[in-house]
């Protein structure tokens, strides 16, 4: 088996996946907390991991993870969430930065700076459309857009307000609006206040997708460009992108396994250990965490 561990720290959730060669095999996700402490994220992350585990093997000394890789917008929580990574797989997980090879050349952008799940999600999409140019929309807090020509160049992109964050900010910031949460929209206009709130936050992130591509791919020049869509909300905007699309809800774990399988010649740690030998996830027990046996 070749099982790599994969997390991504966003701003409002950890998600953490295990891909068996190249495929998702478990995801799963807790709030994102910026005062985690070893022994809490270990914890944390062990608890989601733990049925999983027990589920596929209960060979325990034989089941091996290949190695691990971080991805995170929430720095100051990297260094623990390396920890727990550690302790639960047994090998030095790899972080997500400028480092690392990817197969996006991000020259053009400002600085070279750009955030690392936005290169992970281009990554992923590189890999499924080699010779087209790619646009990659990630509905999450903020809805981003990222753009590469066919050689995988990036040309720039987009940040606006999540759909949910767009329903926070309205209710948040007038009077008389209500707290909603992102749902299905049927018919563009609303015949209420919460059907208009609803309608402006997920058909216009649709409608607002849709002329966003056809605006870059004139005036960029990109022909042919593939439109991809990731994100927990994707299934509630996608019916209002009049265009082809291409969902897919694990693009950033996908990413993140092909960014580790290109630096994997260059991987420092010994991999492919028997975890069960030194690090037991059987041993977690309530307020104690992983236990290194």
């Amino acid at each position: 088996m070749s099982r790599i561990l994969t997390v991504d720290i966003g701003n409002s959730s950890i998600v953490a996946g295990v891909l068996n060669n190249g495929e998702p095999e478990f995801t799963g996700r807790i709030a994102t907390m910026r005062d985690y402490g070893k022994k809490e994220i270990t914890k944390a992350l062990g608890g989601l991991l733990q049925d999983y585990l027990g589920q596929i093997s209960d060979d325990y000394e034989e089941f091996t993870f290949k190695g691990a890789i971080l991805s995170s917008v929430v720095p100051e929580i990297n260094e623990v969430t390396l920890y727990a990574m550690e302790e639960i797989t047994g090998t030095e997980p790899l972080l997500m930065s400028d480092k690392l090879i990817t197969g996006i050349d991000i020259s053009n952008y400002s600085k070279g700076k750009i955030g690392a799940d936005r290169i992970v999600d281009l990554s992923a999409a590189k890999s499924m459309f080699k010779d087209r140019p790619v646009m990659v929309c990630d509905l999450g807090t903020c809805s981003t857009i990222t753009v590469a020509d066919e050689n995988g160049k990036l040309i720039g992109g987009m940040i606006a307000p999540g759909v949910q964050l767009s329903l926070d900010a309205e209710a948040m910031r007038t009077a008389q609006l209500p707290q909603l949460s992102a749902g299905e929209v049927t018919e563009i206009l609303g015949t209420d206040t919460a059907s208009n709130m609803m309608s402006g936050a997920v058909a216009g992130a649709g409608m607002m997708i849709s002329g966003a591509a056809e605006r870059i791919s004139a005036d960029y020049k990109l022909d042919n460009m593939a439109l991809v869509i990731t994100g927990g909300l994707g299934s509630l905007v996608i019916p209002w992108i009049n265009r082809e699309v291409c969902y897919e809800k694990d693009l950033l774990l996908r990413g993140l396994n092909a960014i580790f399988e290109l630096n994997a010649s260059s991987y420092e740690s010994e991999v492919d250990h028997a975890i069960r030998k030194k690090y037991s996830i059987r041993s977690y027990r309530g307020d104690r965490g992983l236990q290194v046996g």
